[in-house]
Parts: C-alpha cells; structure tokens; sequence
C-alpha cells in the first residue's frame, strides 16, 4: 500500500455532496490520499443501519451492497477530488463486477470496521483531450486484511448534455419529457425473508410469478426509502438494480433449488446497465438458477426489463454461509 494507514483519518465524514449524497448517515468515506495509479480511500463501516443491516442470519457480518455502495463513493469522489470534474455533471454508470475475496474479513468486530480502499485507473475515456470517464479497479482492506474488490466503468456529462440525452429517450418511448412518479398500484410484496430480509421495506420485489424454471416479480419503486432513494433522481437508481438483482436471484434460489435465505450471501455479482429504467415503467426483475459447481449455493441469470426492453443484466453468485451460532442469539 502506496498510502500508511496511519496517513488516513476516520475521524469524520467528507462532505456528502461530493458523493451525491443528502444524508450525512450515509455517507461512508471519511478521507482520500492521491497515488501513482490512483487513489486510497478510507471508510468506516457501520455495525447498524437500518437498510445494510437488515438480513435474515448475516447480522453479524457486513452487508455486501455496503461496499458495493461504498465503492460507488469512490468512484464519484475520485472524479470530482483528482480530476477536477464539476460537481454539476451527472453521472452514468455502465458496468459493476463484484466479488468478495474473503467473507471472514467481513466478521463485525466490537467498534465501528475500518475499511481501506485502493482504486487504480485501468483505462479512461477522453474527448478532444478531456477525460470524460474510466474504469477503476478498487480493493477494500477491513481492519488489513483484503475482503473485497470491484471493477467499475463510469462515464460523466455536463447538465445540458444529459438533458437532452433523457429528453429524446423518454419521448423515443412515448413518455413526457420531464418524469413523474405513478401513483403505488396494489401490490402483493413479497415476505422478507423470502428474499433475505427482515424489515418488509427493505423487501423490494412484489407479483412473484414462477414458470419454466425462471422466477419474475416486480421492483417497487418507494422514492421514501432512506438509503435506496437518498436524494432525487430522474430514473430507477443503479443500488435500487443492484438490490432488485440480488433479492430476485434469493428468490429464485429458494424456489427452485430449496435453499435457506438466511445462509445465502451474494459472493459475486456481475451486471451491464444497458439504458434508463423510468419510473412510469414498471421494472420486472426475472432470475433463473442454477447449483455452482461445488454444490454449496447458486448461480442465478438476471435480467431487469421495462416491457420488452431490457435495462441491466448479468449474474449473481449466491453462497451458503456455515452455520454461525451467533445468529442464534438475541
């Protein structure tokens, strides 16, 4: 490590807006220093949040969309801290390529997990000169010891230019050029612990359909969530897809293969963000799985798709944890 952990402070929050975000409770990132190739970061985990918290029989370990989000405030710091990008432009995410590296590194010890992430620049996107966007390779370290890496490739625009890239999108649709938010029709959501939660807000799917093998429910969209929707946006967000693949591939795996979703974790989960989810299509998550090939968990196919248009795809790779007495007790 280029950067001594003794260099980098968790002593407070960056400012939220520089990772878009509105509330200081979720913001993760507490310091950055420049490299060669990159950037380090630090973070601190939290042992309590309503929303990453909330698993069936994972409580004691960290949640691995916290990380996940977590590499999405590096990815949006590194833009605006080390290549000068204005906090105004907007940002597209592209492709994610998830994978934990060692699940006993996400053990939740007795004080608040310090995490150190080192993000490398493997290839940038320039216009006349300019960096308009890259791919960053990012590792995170909790307490030294490496537990996670992601491969995410990002691009940025200025306000106008996104503006008229939504506009002619939403009208090539049929849709209004400004977006609205439909009315909640009646939904039969699907019980947490069917997708591996707890809390019936953080069970994100509803409809659940099963035929051929292949699991289909519908992604509610609730703009009130606290951490899914932190601050307004004009389309379904990349976490709200990123929990939606995960939930359904639970779904799908205990479904079809029987499996308990308070021992599955989400080991790997790879995805393509292929065009904009709008909030007045409804957005149907489908999942089919199948046994990885040492028979201790599953490999699910997602797909994200507004009527016939598919908006993400990819797959997620769901491993059976141990039995873990912990999660026994109160």
């Amino acid at each position: 490590m280029s950067v001594r952990l003794e260099e980098l402070s968790f002593d407070r929050n960056i400012p939220r807006g520089i990772v878009h975000r509105e509330s200081i409770a979720e913001v993760f990132l507490t310091d950055a220093r420049p490299t060669a190739e990159g950037a380090t970061f630090a973070a601190q985990l939290p042992r309590n949040h309503s929303y990453f918290s909330d698993h069936r029989g994972t409580a004691t370990t960290y949640d691995p969309l916290l990380l996940i989000e977590i590499f999405r405030q590096v990815a949006i710091y590194y833009a605006h801290a080390f290549l000068g990008v204005d906090r105004a432009e907007k940002f597209i995410f592209s492709a994610a390529d998830f994978e934990i590296l060692d699940q006993d590194t996400l053990r939740i010890g007795a004080c608040p997990g310090h995490c150190v992430i080192e993000a490398r620049v493997v290839r940038q996107k320039t216009r006349e000169g300019a960096v308009i966007g890259q791919t960053l390779e990012m590792v995170a370290a909790i307490e030294g010891k490496v537990a996670a890496r992601e491969e995410m490739t990002y691009q940025w625009m200025p306000g106008e230019v996104w503006r008229r890239i939504r506009q002619r999108g939403r009208e090539s649709l049929g849709l209004t050029p400004e977006y609205s938010i439909p009315s909640v029709s009646h939904v039969a959501r699907m019980r947490p612990g069917s997708v591996g939660r707890h809390n019936p807000r953080n069970a994100i799917l509803a409809n659940p359909e099963l035929a051929g093998g292949e699991l289909r429910a519908l992604t509610i969209i609730d703009i009130n969530h606290p951490s899914l929707f932190d601050h307004a946006l004009d389309h379904v967000p990349g976490m709200l897809q990123f929990e939606a693949a995960r939930q359904v591939a639970m779904a799908a795996a205990n479904a079809t293969l029987g499996l308990d979703t308070s021992r599955m974790v989400m080991h790997r989960l790879r995805i393509e963000f292929t065009r904009f989810g709008e909030f007045e299509r409804d957005t149907l998550a489908h999942s089919s799985v199948r046994p990885d090939d040492d028979g201790h968990g599953a490999l699910a196919d997602v797909d994200l798709r507004q009527g016939e248009d598919s908006i993400a795809s990819g797959w997620v790779h769901l491993k059976l944890q141990p039995v873990d007495v912990w999660t026994m007790v109160q």
